[in-house]
């Protein structure tokens, strides 16, 4: 795929109407440059869109009315506006009534069988984006990118200039909000929740992995990674494993006992570590209201989604952090070849991350190891 060339918008060529896109068009009557059809007939500018298309409507009223051709041409006129709703039905019945060999339906039902003018770029008639994009994985950004025209790739990096696009995406609900309290549950529900949750690989026995009994302070350890799992996942809105790099390096970044693998001996110290981590980082945007967020996400982690299941949750946590680390060591040769979407786009929202290095990763992937099995042999909250 051949690369696009990306439009800067300024003053010179950015729509007067929706100040948000790249003005195509500079309307014949008042001369305002504007993006598309939706546009120019907004609100704003309504009083002149209306009136150069009346004008131009009943100057070709004018034509010769026993002419074929200016009949035809006259039906093709009035569809065209009265399907746009530019020119109301009581002037087409006033300025039509003396072609009385058509008739409403008779316009209505004609088909101009060509796109608008208005409409055109100077290039071929694009079909319709949903059938552009039919079959198409919607996850895959570049696949994405490819179907689109120039024209929507100008208009979207135009829209991510003009919003803040975060706005407009929903929050993420953790899967670990459930719990249930009550001791009688429905027979069919009673796993219902295990769906949203991560799944959980494969652990090995604790003996296996260490013949000495964990200190105490191991403990504490788990508690610094799962707090710096839960702040990761809602700061990516459980997209994590769309930038798998990005995630494994803020997770590393703000538990010292993936990075350096400090000892920590009680609960708030493990947490407020992660808290001080977050706000030491010149790349990682927090505030006090994620922080409450966070140490409410450890608490609910750790007490799992019912009595008889406590652990559930920090295995489902440890699990995804895993399944994490080994989709960051997967060839990334899509990203380094692309000149589409990823190379107009690269690390756009985490320019300055310090990505971990592969035999780092590894390192990681057995300590992760290690707390699954400690936490499944031997954890007690």
């Amino acid at each position: 795929m051949s690369s696009s060339k990306i439009i800067e918008l300024d003053e010179t060529n950015t729509c007067k109407i929706c100040d948000n896109a790249l003005a195509k068009y500079s309307c014949p009557k008042c001369n305002i440059l504007y993006c598309s059809l939706n546009c120019y007939q907004a609100n704003s500018h309504l009083e002149c869109s209306e009136s150069f298309y009346k004008d131009n409507v009943f100057e070709e009223l004018k034509f010769d009315k026993e002419s074929p051709e200016s009949k035809e041409k006259m039906v093709e006129i009035l569809k065209r506006f009265h399907d746009r709703n530019l020119l109301p039905s009581a002037d087409i019945d006033e300025s039509f009534g003396e072609y009385s060999g058509f008739s409403i339906e008779d316009i209505l039902n004609f088909d101009p069988g060509e796109s608008d003018e208005l409409d055109s770029d100077d290039e071929d008639v694009m079909l319709d984006i949903g059938e552009r994009l039919q079959g198409v994985n919607l996850d895959d950004a570049e696949k994405v990118w490819d179907k689109l025209t120039d024209s929507e790739k100008q208009d979207f990096v135009a829209f991510l200039k003009s919003e803040d696009v975060s706005n407009l995406i929903p929050s993420w609900q953790p899967w670990w909000m459930v719990y249930n309290s009550t001791l009688v549950e429905e027979v069919e529900k009673v796993d219902d929740y295990k769906k949203d949750c991560p799944k959980i690989c494969s652990i090995k026995d604790f003996s296996i992995l260490s013949s000495k009994a964990p200190a105490e302070c191991v403990k504490y350890n788990l508690i610094n990674i799962l707090t710096a799992y839960a702040f990761t996942t809602r700061y990516f809105n459980g997209e994590h494993f769309e930038f798998p790099h990005q995630a494994v390096s803020c997770i590393v970044t703000i538990s010292l006992t993936m990075k350096v693998g400090q000892v920590f001996e009680d609960f708030e110290t493990a947490v407020k570590s992660v808290e001080q981590e977050c706000i030491n980082s010149d790349w990682i945007m927090t505030d006090s209201e994620n922080i409450e967020i966070m140490r409410q996400d450890i608490e609910r982690i750790l007490k799992g989604p019912k009595k008889s299941e406590p652990k559930f949750y920090i295995l489902c946590a440890l699990s995804d952090i895993n399944h994490l680390l080994n989709s960051s060591l997967k060839e990334t040769n899509e990203a380094k070849t692309s000149d589409g979407f990823s190379k107009l786009f690269p690390n756009h929202h985490f320019p300055s991350v310090k990505l971990e290095q592969p035999d780092k990763i590894k390192t990681h992937i057995k300590r992760i190891d290690y707390f699954l099995s400690y936490t499944n042999d031997l954890f007690e909250s």
